[in-house]
């Protein structure tokens, strides 16, 4: 097997799962991060009925908590050093929406915090590993992202979800902040030959949407079945991870397996530097 490693956040079910599944497949081993160790085995058991031989690892890791995903860096580190191998691909995958305020142990805002915060987090306290030649990180946004409104409050005010709260303008706003991020981390780090990416993976059948009892959320579940497989964003993400020819593109978005421009607000360099300090501020790097 090969010493190069990727690590999937979310890895247990939906666009993570078929990531594993497929890089698996191709002979890319896999750190699968899933919320609890008990549901990441169960999905490493299923992938290596469908893949024998794959290389899996299992990291148990709740994103919700800062002080998980620091324990979780560090047991990486340790992981690829004792094991003499490289990290080359990070997918910051894992996902939420919540339709009500909730705040996490950290004081964040939950949607804004596992979706950015806690995947910035992580990126960056593996910089020594990815910023790197031929290294990626992908990030899992969203179509969402179009209906962000990151200049509406000081951000350090939406990141503990001050004022009035929507539920959808939170994870629209997580979902922007993923391509800004991405957009600065690649003027930061792209000179080392890192490169990043911005995918939306579609609008695809998992189980983002069984999981708030809104009006909105029961019309999707209704529509459930006209909805894409979970393969589809799988291959998309696949694809930024191994892929030569994505290269080219790094930096920016991608819709399913296609490079597309972003939203008009996402291209403002300004608010992705702005973002970056302030995210940098609400993790306490």
């Amino acid at each position: 097997m090969s010493e190069s490693v990727t690590v999937i956040t979310g890895a247990n079910s939906g666009v993570g799962y078929e990531a594993s599944r497929i890089l698996a497949r191709d002979g890319h081993p896999v750190v699968m991060v899933c919320r609890t160790r008990d549901r990441g085995e169960a999905a490493r058991e299923r992938l290596l009925a469908d893949v024998p031989g794959a290389d899996l690892r299992v990291e148990a890791c709740e994103l919700d908590s800062l002080g998980q995903v620091r324990e979780l860096a560090k047991r990486l580190d340790r992981w690829l050093t004792d094991e003499g191998r490289t990290l080359t691909a990070l997918v910051n995958n894992a996902g939420l929406y919540r339709a009500p305020l909730e705040r996490t142990e950290d004081g964040l805002e939950r949607t804004l915090a596992v979706n950015h915060l806690s995947h910035f987090l992580l990126t960056l306290l593996l910089e020594e590993r990815l910023r790197r030649h031929g290294t990626r990180v992908v990030n899992v946004s969203s179509g969402g992202h179009r209906g962000g409104k990151l200049r509406r409050r000081p951000l350090s005010e939406i990141f503990r979800g001050d004022g009035p709260y929507n539920g959808w303008q939170a994870y629209a706003d997580s979902k922007a902040a993923q391509v800004l991020f991405t957009r600065e981390l690649q003027r930061r780090w792209g000179s080392d030959g890192m490169s990043a990416f911005a995918v939306h993976p579609g609008v695809l059948s998992t189980a983002i949407w069984d999981r708030n009892r809104t009006f909105a959320m029961l019309v999707a579940r209704v529509m459930k079945p006209f909805m894409d497989s979970p393969e589809v964003g799988g291959r998309a993400v696949a694809r930024l991870v191994a892929d030569p020819r994505a290269v080219e593109y790094a930096g920016g978005y991608f819709r399913k397996e296609k490079p597309e421009e972003s939203a008009r607000h996402t291209l403002d360099d300004t608010l992705a530097r702005e973002l970056w300090e302030a995210s940098v501020q609400a993790v306490a790097l």
